[in-house]
């Protein structure tokens, strides 16, 4: 009689296979909620890489195109922008493809003399870039002599900037406020760099 009673009073386990399906659709359900958040995050990641790797090789890129202008001393320093096509834009141009500018030679993504924009000497470059995909050349004289200087004495600037188009790889994400543009040629990021160099004096006879 107290072997039934002890019996009865033992909890009732339901069978190992139910215990197991309750866990394991939870974390099915768990892990549906989640997936779309860690897909945003890792695609976040992969998407900012990719655009400070493009802001960092635009950096280099705009830096010697800057310093090869800066050496160009032999003649006025518009007179690199007065060739067909004009002389920045070229350097730039190869300079971009020999570093393999991420972005660069896709759909809307290429500098031509359409986009390049060479200012008036001594004037400030505008706030904004005229196009998403552009190079622009100022030269700036300091000093009394004609640029390039004649000697060390006078200082001459030359101020480039390139702006670029950088590739947007994870799907809708430019579509967030704030986070990219979307045209005819595709979505893209918005990029740019600034470099300012001295020119070097005007060679000797």
């Amino acid at each position: 009689m107290m072997r039934s009673i002890h019996a009865l009073s033992r909890p009732i386990r339901a069978p190992l296979s139910r215990r197991r399906k309750k866990p394991r659709g939870q974390s099915l359900v768990e892990f549906a909620l989640i997936l779309p958040i860690l897909l945003m995050l890792v695609g976040g990641i992969v998407q900012y890489g990719m655009i400070f790797a493009t802001k960092h090789s635009l950096i280099q890129v705009a830096r010697d195109v800057g310093r090869w202008a800066a050496t160009q001393g032999d003649l006025p320093c518009n007179a690199a922008t007065t060739a067909s096509p004009p002389q920045p834009l070229t350097q730039a141009h190869l300079i971009a493809q020999e570093s393999r500018l991420m972005g660069y030679g896709s759909a809307g993504a290429v500098w031509n003399p359409t986009n390049f924009s060479a200012y008036p000497d001594n004037t400030a470059l505008p706030a904004t870039p005229p196009s998403t995909q552009a190079v622009e050349v100022v030269w700036t004289n300091t000093g009394t002599d004609p640029c390039p200087p004649i000697d060390s004495t006078d200082t001459a600037w030359v101020t480039v900037r390139l702006t670029h188009r950088a590739p947007v790889v994870l799907p809708g994400f430019p579509y967030l406020p704030g986070l990219g543009t979307c045209d005819t040629n595709g979505c893209f990021f918005v990029v740019s760099s600034t470099a300012e160099f001295r020119m070097e004096p005007k060679a000797g006879p």
